[in-house]
């Protein structure tokens, strides 16, 4: 659990995720792996020698304007407050799913992982502008791409905003979601769907990793539902 409680101390509004960053790649230090940064911030990372990976995916911002914040454990649910004890967005969208991925890129041997910028949308600038500058070649030699972006505990979202077909809908095998409680559905916009509009043409999808209230000041995440989403993910990642 420390390492989500850094995480959510950690303010990296879009366009500011430096931070973010450093934290990321301090705790991937000693790893045997290939990051790369492009020109608009986006983080790449690939893990072990192999001709074809899988690959995992999150967002480096959140929507939450810059503070010093506290984390607050109450049993299984984790929140922030601020120095006056106010609750405060903890950015767990998507925190979480930066914590995912460096726990798999600690476990996993062979694994790529794209870790986007600006995800978030600001005011009148648009949301996914990482996803949507970046070089779409890093994933020439990916199999599929899982982020986990959504809010909940039950969803991998098939088909994103403007219908968008991210994968069919048994891209992941039956046994296994009923095994975690996971369901396919429809959903919005993350970086995956900004991927696909694009023309990547591998299957992709955005899974549930335990968050609530997203972008409200009383954001909030269940830790078991987290980490069940890892098990979950590993688990695809084994059986693909």
């Amino acid at each position: 659990m420390n390492l989500l409680l850094q995480l959510y101390e950690i303010s990296s509004k879009s366009g500011m995720e430096d931070n973010m960053k450093t934290f990321v790649l301090e705790c991937l230090c000693g790893l045997d792996l290939i990051i790369e940064m492009d020109e608009t911030g986006n983080l790449f990372i690939t893990k072990g020698l192999a001709e074809s990976y899988p690959c995992v995916a999150a967002h480096l911002d959140e929507i939450h304007s810059p503070c010093q914040r506290e984390t607050v454990v109450e049993g299984d649910v984790i929140y922030t407050v601020d120095r006056l004890w106010n609750r405060v967005g903890c950015g767990a969208d998507d925190k979480n799913g930066i914590w995912i991925i460096i726990n798999l890129l600690q476990s996993e041997p062979v694994l790529k992982a794209a870790l986007f910028v600006q995800e978030e949308r600001d005011g009148a600038l648009a949301g996914c502008r990482g996803a949507h500058a970046c070089d779409l070649s890093f994933f020439d030699n990916v199999e599929y791409v899982i982020e986990c972006d959504r809010k909940g505990a039950s969803d991998v979202v098939y088909i994103g905003k403007d219908e968008t077909h991210l994968c069919d809908i048994d891209f992941i095998p039956q046994a296994i979601l009923q095994k975690y409680g996971y369901k396919m559905v429809l959903g919005g916009k993350t970086d995956v769907v900004e991927l696909k509009k694009r023309g990547l043409n591998i299957p992709v999808c955005n899974i549930s990793c335990g968050y609530y209230n997203a972008h409200k000041n009383s954001e909030y995440t269940r830790f078991s539902e987290l980490k069940r989403c890892l098990r979950f993910v590993r688990e695809i990642l084994v059986a693909k």
